[in-house]
């Protein structure tokens, strides 16, 4: 819970505002939960938008609004210089300079000379509640209720439009215009159909509700504020794993498997999740730079072969809906051209085995060739381009995963860095034992160097889709009869780690 990143670039619409006949006591109360919950937004990485103008007061000089307390909580919690932007203030520049008083636009100012602060402006020419609402709405990611009139009601409506959380508080404070229900009026309609306000938590939200009233509290002010920033978190946290993932990550032997799940930090014994289909995966985050989280699933084909692997990749493609695909594995390399434990990203696969039987009982070849799409050939070659940090950071990968390669093995020669290159992979339903055949293949493509099993499935499937693919595969074998048995979980931690890593500073996210 005390994550200062919970409600991380959040910006919350707090909308309201209290009658000039509510009693003292409640108007002081609904401003002292304001300023805790402004305190324990901050605290978790958030931010508000507010509309300011004038500041209207009752006859004991109590505030009728909450903009003005939100600015002044948030300039007393951050008096330095910020590089993020916590407050977004909806003004008008003329009715800032003859309704505001000189030391509220002191406080202004200042915060936003501080960069806490920005200036969203409104022309006054065009001022209307309506517009002032739009442009609070634009801005706002999560709304919550409490006291006011239409004015609430209406962000409340155009919030859920958006799919954007709405949550009402049940303080009864009347309106400053006095012209409607509000926050209560949301309230009544949120205990009838919380998904509406909550699309992605709200069954569960409006269970909580009464440990959240502010007219009987029955927790600390500073307790329900904690817990509206947790409701905030939560439904977020739904929604984006209820959205498709970005990555689906392949593998298709269980050596791959718990090579994966290691190198994306998913415990052995974690619970999967079950598809339609019945095909297990298993969801995992994977941090990028610049912030970003990249929301990835693990899946295995559970056996070699490209039928496999084109059956169950359209199944996932079907139901997960992927922005990108990705496989990773053991794969064989051909003698001389590769080392046991390095890794290669697959640039063309070339699936070997089509043919035509021609009159004689001769055959005549038909390799089917498909290259990578542009987008992941700019990115896998910016990827590789970094030779200094990705050698460092692959580095570090393999002795997190516990890689380390004998000097020498009979096998064959073994990788002496842990840079990947890029290769051309054929692909068929051969187990490859023959070194001559092996060596064979390149008279249908002279640059093959990898053979393997599952990649003209895995590429035929994203291509009827139309995913980015990539394969990434870490040298076990050479095709032949000299095998070092230990390779298989080496060059599966080897691709893992390359995986991850390339997810999170190769690959390209799509809006």
């Amino acid at each position: 819970m005390e994550n200062d990143l919970m409600l991380a670039s959040r910006h919350i619409l707090l909308a309201g505002s209290v009658s000039n006949t509510t009693e003292n006591e409640l108007i002081d109360r609904a401003h002292t939960f304001v300023k805790e919950f402004v305190g324990e937004v901050i605290n978790a990485g958030g931010g508000f938008v507010i509309y300011v103008a004038a500041e209207p007061v009752n006859a004991d000089n109590k505030p009728l609004l909450f903009d003005w307390t939100v600015a002044e909580a948030i300039d007393k919690l951050l008096p330095g210089e910020s590089s993020l932007v916590r407050l977004k203030i909806v003004a008008s520049r003329e009715r800032l300079q003859s309704k505001a008083n000189p030391e509220q636009r002191r406080l202004l100012y200042g915060m936003i000379a501080r960069g806490v602060a920005e200036l969203v402006p409104l022309e006054d020419e065009v001022l209307t509640g309506g517009n002032v609402g739009d442009e609070q709405i634009e801005h706002a990611t999560a709304m919550v209720a409490l006291g006011g009139g239409k004015g609430v009601l209406d962000r409340a409506q155009k919030m859920v439009k958006r799919s954007l959380p709405v949550l009402p508080l049940d303080m009864q404070l009347g309106a400053n215009s006095e012209d409607g229900a509000g926050a209560l009026g949301v309230l009544k309609r949120f205990q009838s159909n919380p998904l509406t306000y909550m699309p992605n938590s709200g069954n569960k939200v409006v269970k909580v509700l009464p440990s959240l009233s502010l007219q009987e509290p029955v927790l600390s002010l500073q307790e329900i504020s904690k817990r509206i920033v947790k409701v905030f978190y939560e439904e977020e946290k739904a929604r984006i794993e209820a959205l498709p993932p970005d990555v689906l990550v392949l593998t298709a032997l269980d050596v791959e498997l718990a090579a994966a799940k290691q190198a994306f930090g998913i415990a052995e014994d974690a619970e999967h999740v079950t598809t339609k289909n019945g095909l297990h995966v298993w969801k995992a985050p994977v941090s990028k730079r610049g912030g970003k989280t990249a929301s990835c699933v693990v899946a295995c084909f559970a056996g070699a072969g490209n039928v496999d692997a084109a059956s169950v990749t359209t199944m996932l493609l079907g139901e997960l809906e992927p922005a990108n695909v990705m496989m990773m594995g053991i794969a064989a390399g051909l003698r001389d051209k590769c080392a046991l434990g390095e890794v290669i990203l697959a640039e063309r696969v070339v699936a070997y085995e089509g043919a035509a039987l021609i009159e004689g009982g001769k055959s005549e070849v038909r390799p089917e060739v498909t290259r990578l799409n542009m987008r992941v050939r700019q990115d896998v070659s910016a990827y590789l381009s970094n030779r200094a940090t990705l050698e460092s950071r692959l580095t570090d990968s393999y002795k997190m995963l516990g890689i380390e390669f004998p000097d020498h093995v009979d096998a064959g020669p073994v990788a002496q860095g842990v840079i990947p290159k890029t290769a051309t992979v054929a692909s068929g339903e051969k187990l490859l034992r023959d070194p001559d055949k092996f060596l064979g293949m390149r008279e249908l493509h002279g640059k093959i160097e990898i053979a393997e099993m599952e990649g003209a499935g895995l590429f035929a499937a994203c291509e009827n889709f139309g995913k980015p693919v990539l394969m990434v595969r870490g040298i076990s074998d050479f095709g032949d009869s000299k095998k070092d048995n230990r390779f298989h979980l080496l060059a599966a931690k080897a691709a893992a780690g390359v995986t991850v890593d390339y997810i999170a500073n190769g690959m390209t996210l799509q809006n």
